[in-house]
């Protein structure tokens, strides 16, 4: 019978993570990549987060980040055994958020700490290198009574001892990353335009003599911008990084800055960014973030441009012309490696043939984005039908629901793509297989990168 229990409740908790990607019973998303936990840990990390709260306690839940859970467990000192760290407010009255760090020898649980901030509620969470050492600090932003300003706090760990880091920085959100090829983590920050101040980024460093973070570097942003919508690390060469930020702006637009250090100069860098000329990145669209198009762990940037339209001589809508772009930074360029026409509706794009670059062209969708259709674009502002490309619901596909002519490139289980190809007498016109080849899903090509 226990066996059974045990075997429903492994079954349940596969569910929730496998349909919502939900943390298991508070837990951290890493937890399942280890052994479950024993029932037993879980009741002694309650028993001592009770004990730090006796008059009762509800747990916290961070806003934002990788780690959603209130309570996280986390290999902080590199011994291959998890420490535990639970976020609560206690039910006596004040506003403090306890961080109860809780460590494991010989399957007894003790706390190594209780750390508390007046705060409002919890931002993010993350864990980074930042002394150079050999355990992970934490990190722990607070949300504030005020909009886009939250608080910094670091806290750190060895052998059952935990203490503070000195940092106290306020920020919009921030990041954990290798900018410098140093082998130390840098803990970057951005900021909003606020009352006090413009928007920045800033790149901290931690001061062992000090014991604090402090800012090493800052660089002026966009004060156009509202939000985040990606951030990404991504490599510039040499084993340094760049911070690929794609921000909010109004009417649903987006732009990306790169911000990446320096190490000769010592400085931080914006340069897609100039205050009195508009970021060639710039977009209208906020579903064309940057994304790694190769396959090959590096990010590439997105500058979107119309393609020729004559509204007067159809119902569709003019398509856009998206080039996947590479960031120099030798040259603080954007080098062009790929081509593109992009369905935002459906998440696919299509690669531009060389031969199109060298002539005039066009795409078009219809109202509800599932047809897209490819031609010659003549001088007479009219357009020679190549090919179209239709998303079918997989149901009406499989049950030859309109198909008829069409031929499938790619089916999941909520749609399938597939073309025709008119074959017409055009010097654009292109061959099955090198339509089959060009269609890719965002996020997931094969692309080399190359024209």
């Amino acid at each position: 019978m226990k066996l059974k229990k045990i075997l429903a409740i492994l079954l349940c908790a596969a569910i929730l993570f496998g349909t919502c990607g939900c943390n298991i019973i508070g837990f951290s998303k890493d937890d399942m990549l280890r052994p479950p936990k024993t029932m037993g840990d879980e009741a002694e990390i309650e028993q001592l987060i009770s004990g730090a709260a006796s008059d009762g306690y509800t747990l916290k839940y961070p806003k934002s980040g990788n780690y959603r859970s209130a309570i996280i467990m986390h290999d902080l000192d590199g011994d291959d055994v998890d420490e535990a760290i639970a976020f609560f407010r206690a039910k006596d009255g004040t506003t403090r958020i306890h961080i109860l760090v809780m460590y494991e020898v010989e399957s007894v649980w003790y706390v190594s700490d209780d750390f508390t901030n007046e705060a409002t509620d919890i931002d993010c969470v993350d864990f980074a290198d930042i002394d150079d050492g050999a355990t992970q600090e934490i990190l722990v932003g607070f949300t504030t009574f005020t909009t886009s300003v939250n608080l910094l706090t670091v806290y750190s760990y060895h052998r059952g001892k935990s203490s503070s880091i000195d940092a106290g920085v306020n920020y919009s959100s921030f990041y954990c990353g290798n900018l410098d090829n140093s082998g130390k983590s840098k803990v970057v920050t951005l900021s909003l335009v606020s009352a006090e101040t413009g928007a920045k980024a800033t790149m901290l460093e931690y001061d062992s003599k000090r014991n604090a973070l402090f800012a090493k570097a800052s660089v002026a942003m966009d004060g156009n911008v509202t939000g985040y919508k990606n951030v990404v690390f991504s490599d510039i060469g040499d084993g340094a990084k760049a911070l690929y930020v794609d921000g909010l702006l109004p009417n649903d637009e987006l732009n990306t800055q790169v911000i990446y250090y320096d190490k000769q100069l010592d400085v931080l860098n914006n340069p897609l960014y100039h205050e009195k000329s508009l970021n060639p990145t710039r977009r209208s669209n906020s579903k064309m973030i940057c994304m790694d198009i190769g396959n090959d762990l590096k990010y590439e940037i997105p500058t979107v441009t119309d393609l020729p339209f004559n509204e007067e001589l159809t119902n569709m809508t003019g398509a856009q012309q998206v080039v996947w772009n590479d960031f120099d930074v030798q040259t603080n360029e954007l080098v062009p490696v790929l081509y593109t026409v992009a369905n935002y509706n459906f998440a696919f794009i299509v690669k531009i043939p060389d031969l199109w670059l060298e002539n005039e062209f066009t795409a078009m969708t219809d109202e509800s984005g599932a047809l897209t259709t490819f031609g010659a674009w003549n001088h007479d502002a009219t357009v020679t039908k190549l090919f179209d490309m239709m998303v079918f619901k997989v149901s009406d596909w499989d049950q030859g629901k309109d198909n008829d002519g069409y031929t499938l490139i790619y089916k999941d289980n909520r749609y399938a793509y597939a073309f025709i190809n008119y074959h017409p007498d055009s010097a654009l016109a292109l061959s099955d297989d090198e339509i089959k080849t060009a269609f890719s899903l965002l996020g997931k090509g094969n692309y080399n990168n190359s024209k």
